[in-house]
C-alpha cells in the first residue's frame, strides 16, 4: 500500500497533539468535591460550581438518579479521566481501500482526523490494512476547546481554540455565565484539519467578578465549552484636563476652559487657587466632595500657561451677588457666601453674574468665607 510521508507526518502529529490535549484534570470553582446540603439540585450544583451534569455523573458513578441525592452525598468533581462514562457514540464503519491513508480517509467522510484516531484507538495509522473495518464518528464529535489567557480586563481580547471539530464547519463562537445562556460574539468556519483559532472580546456587559464560559456552538446541535474566564477589574483610564483651580465646597475645583467644574482630591498633590494648571489623574467612584461634573483623583499637576484671553489670575466663581453686612456677598449655587470688593467694577445686587479677583488677606468686611477683590465680573444665565 502506498503511504506519503507527509500524510505519515500528519497523522504522527495529530496522534501526538491528542495525547497533550487531554487535561489532567478539569476546573471547578466549588474545588475538588462538593457534599450535598439541603435543598440542593445537582443542577444547582451543576451551575454553582460550574461543571456539567454530564460530567458530575460520569465523575460519579454510584449515583443512580439525578433526581434523588441524599443529603450528605460527597460528589466528585473533578478527576483524571479514568472514572468517566464514555459519552455514547454514534459511529458507522469504513473499509479500508488499496492507497487508503486516515487522512484521506477523514477528509472524503468529512471528520477530522482526531475524531478517526479517537473512534479507532487499536489501528496502526501508519500501517492500514486493507479491508481493515473502521469506526467512523456520527454527529457527536469529542472537540476540546481552550482559552488563552485564562483572565483578564473587560477590554481583554481572548483567544479560542478548538480541536476535532468538523472540517469546513461553520461554528459560532460565543460566551456566557454558564454554558447554557450565552451571546454570539463571532462566526468562524473550521480549517481543513479540524482545528480552529479565533480572537473573539470580553463581552460588553461583563463585568469584573464575572466567571465566563467560551462556546463554540456547531450547526450539528452540539455545543462544546471552554473551562472559565475570570473577568478581572481593570485599570481606569487616565484622565488629563488644564484649567484654573477655584475654592470649593468640600474639595477644590477644576474650572476648565469650556465652563465644566471638576472636583480634584489627592493624597499627594497641593492645589493653589487662582493657579492656572494641567492635571493628570482617574475619576473618582465615588468622593465626599459632591461638587462638580465629577471628582479626579490627581496624580500629577504642573502649572501651565492660560489659554488666550485667560491671562486674568485668582479665583472664578458664580453665583448671585446679595447685600452684605459691611460689603456686597455672592451667594454661590452650593450656598457658600463671598465678601466682594472692587475698585472700579459695579455690584449690582440681585445679578447672577460671574466674577474673577483674587482672595484679599485682610478686609473689612468680615463676613463669609473669605473676601474677594474682584478684577472681572460678567451676568451669566443661572
Amino acid at each position: 500500500m502506498m503511504t506519503h510521508p507527509s500524510l505519515i507526518r500528519a497523522a504522527a502529529l495529530s496522534a501526538l497533539a491528542l495525547g497533550a490535549a487531554t487535561p489532567a484534570a478539569a476546573q471547578s470553582r466549588c474545588g475538588d468535591s462538593y457534599t450535598m446540603q439541603p435543598g440542593d439540585t445537582l443542577y444547582q450544583v451543576s451551575q454553582s460550581c460550574r461543571v456539567a451534569m454530564s460530567r458530575i455523573m460520569a465523575l460519579n458513578p454510584d449515583l443512580d438518579s439525578p433526581r434523588d441525592i441524599a443529603i450528605g452525598t460527597r460528589l466528585q468533581l473533578v478527576g483524571d479521566g479514568a472514572a468517566e462514562r464514555p459519552a455514547p457514540r454514534d459511529t458507522r464503519t469504513y473499509r479500508v481501500e488499496e492507497g487508503d491513508t486516515l487522512f484521506a480517509i477523514a477528509q472524503a467522510l468529512g471528520v477530522s482526523l482526531f475524531e478517526l484516531i479517537n473512534e479507532n484507538e487499536d489501528v496502526n495509522p501508519f500501517a492500514l490494512a486493507v479491508g481493515e473495518m473502521l469506526d467512523v464518528p456520527g454527529d457527536r464529535p469529542g472537540a476540546s476547546v481552550s482559552v488563552s489567557p485564562n483572565a483578564g480586563a473587560p477590554d481583554t481580547q481572548v483567544t479560542v481554540r478548538a480541536r476535532n471539530l468538523r472540517p469546513g464547519d461553520y461554528v459560532t463562537i460565543g460566551a456566557g455565565r454558564s454554558a447554557s445562556d450565552w451571546s454570539a460574539l463571532r462566526e468562524v468556519q473550521v480549517a481543513r484539519d479540524g482545528d480552529l483559532t479565533a480572537t473573539v472580546p470580553v463581552p460588553d456587559w461583563a463585568e469584573p467578578g464575572d466567571a465566563l464560559i467560551y462556546v463554540v456552538d456547531t450547526d450539528r446541535g452540539m455545543s462544546f465549552k471552554s473551562d472559565l474566564f475570570e473577568v478581572t477589574g481593570g485599570a481606569p483610564d487616565p484622565v488629563t484636563l488644564d484649567g484654573r483651580v477655584n475654592a470649593g465646597v468640600e474639595c477644590p475645583i477644576l474650572r476648565t476652559r469650556d465652563g465644566d467644574s471638576y472636583a480634584l482630591t489627592s493624597d499627594s498633590v497641593a492645589f493653589t487657587p487662582g493657579e492656572y494648571v494641567e492635571i493628570t489623574g482617574t475619576r473618582a467612584e465615588m468622593s465626599y466632595c459632591q461638587q462638580g461634573a465629577a471628582t479626579i483623583r490627581v496624580d500629577e499637576i504642573r502649572e501651565v500657561r492660560p489659554p488666550e484671553g485667560d491671562e486674568i489670575g485668582g479665583m472664578t466663581l458664580e453665583g448671585r451677588i446679595e447685600d452684605g453686612v459691611e460689603c456686597p456677598v455672592l451667594v454661590t449655587p452650593d450656598g457658600d457666601r463671598w465678601a466682594l470688593t472692587s475698585d472700579g467694577i459695579g455690584l449690582t445686587e440681585g445679578e447672577y453674574v460671574e466674577i474673577r479677583g483674587e482672595t484679599v488677606p485682610i478686609s473689612t468686611c468680615m463676613q463669609g468665607l473669605g473676601t474677594i477683590s474682584v478684577t472681572d465680573l460678567r451676568e451669566v444665565p443661572q
